[in-house]
């Protein structure tokens, strides 16, 4: 037999290791399954350097005590260790997270008055974070501009708390502004307007039967004797309606006095809160990304941020810059009134103002109120006003409002007419207003997983 090799031979067979000690004991025979773990190098240095035969019989005897490889506990246990299946786990995991929501939703259906009733009371809770997070999502662009553009780059201030503290203190002194404006000057010729127009209440129905009276006598085929009836019936209500509303004028701001004493502390506590958001909304938004990075894959925190930013930027660029233009037309109707001198100049130019938030359609539906008043009055100034309206609608619709809102929903106007039609059947007023930047998030939001789906699938579509 051929002599053993000075180092162990790895095989993925059985391998025979022979020594000097062949001569005095006959064959020793040392079998060491390599799958099983790697041969104690200890006993085969041994058996090598082995010369004497007492030396070669305790080295035959250490291997024969020596247990087998194959069967130490360890080595078994290692290989039938057991590793989880991280695809079934998910699957489990999904399972569990599906049955706690079907039964969470179904509680809800269940209790549902007991939900109600704890969701007040919750928002009743929350409410005064609740109004400062609006106070501060509203005042935020105007404080921005305040500190980047006025302190920074007109004033050349760097950078400081001081230059934002002073940014705030202006922001909230302007929004003061213009509420106690709107309460001495603005409300007041409202009341008066409404109260004026309810003591001409009488002359404007006659000037309505008489020119019904004209219709009749020049289109004898048109029955509008109804008509004239029902107007003649509804007039001791329309007056008793417009002194009703104007009596309760005093009563009504009374009332609203005494909840506003009540919600003082509400209202201050919003207040206060909203002007730290506003201070810290650096901290806020660094604390937002801490948490976002904290558990989330680093892509996929920084696509949510990016997208939250973009959703943010057309939701509160379309609000801000709507209230801005809608403002400006406001201004402008009221300046074209007095001009004129039309009637009931404030009251009409707030409604065209208001209305105004409500794209497309807004214009139109303002000038409906003030039409219809001039045609009782004098026919002539209903077409000068519609004209009026006409002519400041276009102004905003090819000039004003591209400068100031731009592109900022990126919806064409089947859109906005979806939104403005879905969200004023469900919200009203509101809804029509606020329905255009929502579709207009959302539209943003499916458009980008559209496309991440198209680059997936190395997909182009122009």
């Amino acid at each position: 037999m051929k002599k053993a090799d000075k180092k162990p031979h790895h095989s993925t067979h059985l391998f025979k290791k022979k020594n000097h000690a062949e001569k005095q004991f006959g064959p020793i025979e040392i079998i060491i399954p390599v799958d099983a773990g790697r041969p104690n190098p200890s006993t085969a240095e041994t058996l090598e350097e082995a010369n004497s035969s007492a030396e070669a019989e305790s080295v035959r005897q250490a291997a024969a005590s020596e247990p087998h490889p194959a069967a130490s506990p360890e080595t078994s246990s290692d290989n039938y260790r057991w590793f989880p299946n991280r695809k079934y786990f998910t699957i489990c995991i999904y399972a569990l997270f599906l049955v706690a929501a079907s039964a969470l939703i179904v509680y809800a259906i269940v209790n549902l008055p007991t939900l109600k009733t704890w969701f007040k009371q919750l928002l009743g809770i929350l409410s005064p974070f609740l109004v400062a997070f609006f106070i501060a999502y509203i005042l935020n662009p105007l404080v921005k501009r305040l500190d980047q553009q006025l302190f920074g780059d007109l004033l050349h201030w760097k950078p400081s708390t001081a230059r934002l503290l002073l940014s705030l203190v202006l922001s909230y002194l302007a929004v003061i502004g213009l509420v106690t404006v709107a309460l001495l000057y603005v409300f007041p010729q409202i009341g008066t307007s409404i109260m004026d127009l309810t003591n001409r209440i009488p002359d404007l129905v006659a000037a309505i039967i008489e020119f019904i009276e004209w219709l009749e006598l020049h289109f004898p085929e048109l029955n509008l004797n109804k008509l004239e009836e029902y107007l003649t019936m509804s007039v001791p209500d329309l007056i008793a309606y417009g002194t009703s509303l104007v009596k309760n004028v005093v009563p009504v701001i009374v009332n609203v006095g005494v909840r506003i004493v009540r919600l003082a502390i509400n209202l201050l506590l919003a207040i206060v809160i909203s002007c730290y958001m506003l201070f810290d909304k650096r901290l806020l938004a660094r604390n937002a990304c801490r948490l976002l990075y904290a558990f989330l894959p680093p892509a996929k925190a920084k696509s949510f941020t990016q997208t939250a930013s973009e959703c943010n930027q057309i939701f509160s660029g379309f609000i801000v810059g709507k209230s801005i233009d809608s403002l400006i037309i406001g201004i402008l109707c009221f300046i074209l009134m007095t001009i004129f001198r039309f009637p009931y100049a404030v009251l009409l130019s707030v409604i065209v103002g208001v209305t105004n938030m409500i794209p497309y359609f807004g214009p139109f539906i303002g000038a409906v109120p003030g039409v219809v008043l001039y045609l009782c009055i004098d026919p002539v100034q209903a077409v000068l006003f519609g004209f009026m309206i006409f002519v400041l609608q276009q102004f905003d619709g090819w000039f004003l409002g591209p400068k100031i809102l731009g592109n900022s929903t990126g919806l064409t106007p089947l859109w906005v007419i979806f939104a403005i039609t879905v969200g004023g059947s469900y919200f009203g007023v509101l809804g029509m207003f606020l329905g255009v930047p929502v579709v207009a998030v959302i539209a943003h939001l499916c458009s980008k997983w559209l496309d991440r789906r198209l680059k997936k699938r190395d997909i182009k579509i122009r």
